[in-house]
């Protein structure tokens, strides 16, 4: 009797995620792993390899929405921004760009990350790995179907300023476990709460006033006056650059647009801090050292510099609940001006104007005004002293 050879053995989701990312097939990948989830939902590892495809994906569709209208990032003088530091690869004919565009680019970031979140918290706190090399995963920035830039591409520019070595960049193999699918999360929490505060507002003036240091060819009157003939001109560049963003801050009074969006933006918040917390406690229940995003204090980091210790995740772990009272109005925040503290919960979801100048002199402020238990300034002294003067570099780290 004659046997053939035996079946191959069928893909796993952990497989299966590696090859589309490392290929750049994000809407096979994404197919593929639905279907397998479809089946057996409470698939672990389909789990985290879907979120991480959809993950790519919102990735690339930002930055393709952003090259369709040639985006530009802004001058590092001006201002720095995370999102604004995407690597998107310049347009040669870049589309019009109008204040209802650049809204629709937000919102479809919110739709991308929530998608990407409701993808990941079925999974919860069960165990899961999924090894992937940052500098293989290919990502389409700007659709032209050659993907030519890689996850790493993308690290080096949003969380190290430029600055990530070129050469490392097929070492960094990221074991991505339970602690990274809640990192993962939150994040998405703390960029949607971002998203969902511009959403809420009118900022249309703004736009006018500052979209041309972002995009070649916004539609405002400003913009359309610049590319008018100037003659006897005593001022360059660099110096109009500086005029409209104090126009940019001058413009800063937002009236609300979207009343039913102003509560987002807390909820957001409130859901990182509680997922962050959540991260902590899987992290520092690992045992193992395995090309860790986010380590514990008894494992080895991958980023350089970074390094986690007992007391600095302790200071994490207290800020977050400091942070969780604020949200939740039960601590006011202190303002140079006044002995009350401001309520914050209000301020997120009152329905005047955002003025950021009347609220930092203290014009705009009193009506947030409480007595009540403050947010201690040598709290937050105390709190971040132990990150020894990186505290703002560990936070857009570890969110």
């Amino acid at each position: 009797m004659h046997l053939g050879a035996a079946p191959a053995a069928a893909a796993t989701p952990v497989e299966l995620t590696q090859k589309h990312l490392y290929a750049g097939s994000i809407a096979e990948g994404e197919k593929v792993l639905a279907a397998i989830l479809a089946k057996k939902p409470d698939d672990a590892e389909a789990i985290a390899g879907l979120g991480l495809v959809r993950l790519a994906k919102a990735t690339e569709r930002f930055s393709q929405t952003l090259y369709r209208y040639g985006f530009r990032p802004p001058e590092e003088s001006i201002v720095s921004v995370p999102l604004l530091t995407m690597p998107v690869p310049p347009n040669p004919e870049p589309e019009v760009i109008r204040y209802e565009d650049a809204r629709a680019i937000l919102q479809a970031l919110v739709d991308d990350l929530d998608a990407v979140d409701r993808t990941l918290q079925p999974l919860g706190d069960r165990p899961v790995k999924l090894p992937v090399a940052m500098g293989r995963v290919k990502l389409d920035l700007a659709g032209n179907g050659r993907g030519e830039a890689t996850l790493y591409d993308v690290y080096s520019a949003v969380l190290l300023g430029g600055q990530g070595d070129p050469a490392n960049s097929g070492k960094l193999v990221i074991a991505f476990d339970t602690g990274d699918v809640l990192w993962l999360r939150a994040y998405t929490h703390v960029l949607r709460a971002g998203a969902e505060f511009l959403l809420a507002r009118d900022w249309h003036r703004s736009f006018d006033a500052a979209a041309h240091l972002l995009f070649p060819r916004p539609d405002s009157p400003l913009a359309a006056a610049l590319t008018l003939p100037t003659q006897g001109m005593f001022m360059g560049p660099e110096d109009g650059r500086i005029a409209d963003m104090i126009a940019w801050v001058h413009l800063l009074n937002w009236p609300v647009a979207e009343p039913d969006r102003l509560p987002r933006t807390r909820e957001h918040f409130l859901a990182a801090a509680r997922l962050s917390q959540q991260m902590w406690a899987s992290i520092r229940a690992e045992t193992d050292d395995d090309r860790e995003w986010l380590p514990n204090a008894k494992q080895a980091s991958l980023i350089p510099g970074m390094s986690i210790t007992d007391a600095r995740i302790d200071s994490w772990l207290a800020l977050m609940a400091e942070s969780e009272a604020i949200l939740n109005g039960d601590k006011l925040l202190p303002h140079w001006r006044f002995d009350q503290g401001f309520n914050l919960r209000r301020l997120l979801e009152s329905p005047q104007p955002f003025d950021l100048v009347l609220l930092l002199t203290g014009t705009d402020m009193v009506p947030y005004l409480e007595d009540g238990p403050v947010s201690d300034r040598s709290f937050w002294e105390q709190a971040t002293a132990a990150f020894e003067g990186e505290f703002l570099s560990f936070a857009v780290w570890i969110n």
